[in-house]
């Protein structure tokens, strides 16, 4: 029996109670249905827990524009569910959704680049991805953003300038 939290992870990412609706939804193109169809095998609701086809499964729905669908794809390359553990992999399937303005996938490639975690390490590039992350919502990386981005500067007063 799967844990109350997978239970519930599965009810909010969305989960297929009849699989071979959703197969065949996926198969004609529903990005939607893919996505729920790899959290069904990720979860292992109704089926055997099968990661890899889940990765698959979340890579096709990524490749279909779905940016919730790259960022679950990127933890699972990330966490080695199903696949190796690949951090490069990972960070390009978080920049896909990042690209498509999704604040996780922002906030993923963001600490990617803090850490130099499967791309080098450019904190600058961290803080700017954590503030796009903000700004799209993402509340707990606004304030990531402002601690590495720093103090605003200080503008310079020269007292000669006065008359």
């Amino acid at each position: 029996m799967p844990s109350a939290s997978v239970i519930t992870i599965g009810n909010a990412i969305g989960t297929c109670p009849d699989l071979a609706v959703c197969e065949k939804e996926c198969d004609g193109g529903s990005a939607d249905r893919c996505r729920r169809l790899a959290a069904t095998y990720a979860f292992g609701q109704g089926v055997d827990k099968d990661e890899a086809k889940a990765t698959a499964l979340y890579e096709k729905a990524c490749d279909m524009k779905d940016a919730a669908a790259c960022v679950f794809a990127g933890q699972m390359h990330e966490y080695a569910h199903g696949v190796p553990k690949d951090d490069a992999t990972a960070a390009r399937f978080y920049e896909r959704a990042c690209d498509m303005q999704w604040a996780g996938g922002c906030y993923n490639l963001a600490i990617m680049y803090e850490r130099g975690t499967g791309v080098p390490q450019d904190r600058a590039r961290a803080a700017d991805l954590y503030q796009i992350a903000c700004t799209a919502g993402a509340k707990s990386s606004c304030e990531k953003a402002r601690e590495m981005h720093g103090p605003a500067p200080v503008p310079f007063f020269d007292a000669r300038a006065l008359p």
